[in-house]
């Protein structure tokens, strides 16, 4: 490159590529303003991601947040970028066979992290299809095992082994699982039907056995009350009065042919003297 010495002076920076693509962020604005982009490729990583680079297909490093500029020499730059926050996998709709031969179809739901973005990207194709496999097999095995009465009553989640199983599994390709939880059961149409009438019927069950304590409950206290009053004539008699009371206040006209006496001890008489 010839230059004018009056224009100077003149200062000249060598970058060998071959020990390092990356470019300097000073040098990349540079770049940027003097309108060569053309001579780099820029990859932005946002906060709570994780920039894989790979140069001709070789992983080199992990990439923190920022912008990363890299020159356009010939060699391929890739970034691949891993979300490393918290997310939610849900695996909708899977038909499972449970104990007793009813198939029942169920929304699985877990929370998982990447906390080691190397391994989640280079030991398996896809590390989320991975835990989505992962999932599917501990329910089928957890729920296969048991009836859809077991299923209903314990709103069954996976258990521990399967569970522990999942876990161990995705660490090894650097996810870590968290939560694991069965959302819903879904049940076929006619098998809700039966289950409804069976409901039905066990709670017409209940109430005729309440009904039946309650009709012994209301006997027992009826004849405690007649052995009181039969041990007992003044309550025998208070009962009288308080049966001729509830007569007078249903009626317009009392008439009392045979004075006090007769009013008391003929109108009501509940037994012989």
């Amino acid at each position: 490159l010839v230059l004018w010495t009056d224009a100077g002076p003149w200062k000249v920076t060598l970058i060998d590529t071959s020990v390092d693509l990356a470019i300097d962020a000073a040098i990349m604005r540079r770049l940027g303003q003097a309108r060569k982009a053309e001579l780099m490729s820029v990859h932005p990583v946002v906060d709570g991601q994780a920039g894989l680079l790979f140069i001709d297909g070789v992983l080199v490093r992990t990439l923190t947040a920022g912008v990363h500029g890299f020159w356009n020499v010939g060699r391929m730059v890739q970034i691949k970028v891993v979300d490393l926050k918290r997310q939610s996998l849900d695996v909708a709709g899977q038909e499972v066979l449970t104990k007793d031969r009813v198939t029942i179809r169920v929304n699985i739901a877990a929370e998982y992290r990447v906390v080691d973005p190397v391994k989640a990207v280079s030991m398996v194709k896809d590390f989320s299809e991975a835990l989505y496999r992962a999932l599917q097999y501990a329910f089928r095995k957890t729920l296969g095992a048991l009836t859809l009465d077991q299923i209903l009553e314990k709103k069954v989640t996976i258990d521990e082994e399967a569970a522990a199983k999942v876990r161990a599994d995705m660490a090894e390709i650097g996810v870590e699982v968290s939560d694991i939880a069965l959302k819903d059961v879904i049940l076929p149409g006619e098998m809700r039907e039966i289950l409804n009438q069976v409901v039905s019927a066990e709670k017409q069950a209940e109430a005729n056995i309440i009904r039946r304590r309650e009709e012994t409950n209301a006997t027992r206290s009826l004849l405690n009350t007649a052995r009181v009053m039969a041990e007992n004539p003044v309550m025998l008699r208070l009962k009288e009065l308080e049966a001729l009371e509830t007569i007078a206040g249903k009626v317009e006209r009392l008439t009392v042919h045979n004075g006090t006496g007769g009013l008391l001890n003929d109108l009501v008489k509940l037994r012989d003297s």
